[in-house]
């Protein structure tokens, strides 16, 4: 009972009606291949068609070069020449993609993709040299594996030094005249 002995009047709830869309699903994010950090898309530093860098570039980003570098670039990740780039510079990257024109030697611990478009003249060192049918060329190439540097105790147990010989090649080298 209500107030004043009224029965309560049982109104229809309004109908909801909704203004905004449904919230989207989540977004699938795949990981990055194994070895390599995460990146968001769109995250790479642009030097542009009317920029010039003269002097040593490093950083931790990937990097696309429209304009002009010279000196000297070390990044820890990709580094991409634009058909309108142009590099006079070593390079030291993860990777390097050219469609411009670079001048200098190149090492990448993954790859160095030489594109239709693209010159390089300059030594190579990377374990995989992709050079497109266009490309230009010139210098030496090293696809050998990346080698930290040995340190003097790694040298003195290598098996031509008296410290990295087992016990029975030391006899049998006592043992000859």
């Amino acid at each position: 009972m209500g107030i004043f002995g009224k029965e309560p009047e049982s109104k229809p709830a309004p109908p909801v009606t909704s203004t905004s869309a449904p919230p989207p699903p989540p977004r699938r994010e795949t990981a990055p291949p194994q070895g390599q950090p995460s990146r968001a898309a769109g995250s790479a530093c642009v030097i542009g068609a009317k920029t010039t860098i003269k002097g040593e570039l490093t950083g931790d980003e990937d990097v696309l070069v429209e304009g002009a570098i010279e000196g000297q670039v070390r990044i820890s990740r990709d580094l991409r020449v634009a058909a309108s780039g142009s590099v006079r510079a070593n390079i030291e990257a993860n990777s390097v993609i050219v469609s411009g024109e670079v001048l200098g030697d190149c090492t990448a611990a993954v790859r160095v993709d030489i594109q239709a478009t693209g010159r390089l003249t300059g030594n190579i060192r990377a374990p995989k040299i992709v050079i497109a049918e266009g490309a230009v060329f010139r210098g030496n190439s090293d696809m050998s594996p990346r080698q930290e540097p040995r340190s003097a105790a790694t040298l003195s147990n290598a098996p031509g030094s008296p410290a990295g010989q087992s016990q029975a090649e030391k006899d049998r080298k006592a043992a000859l005249p």
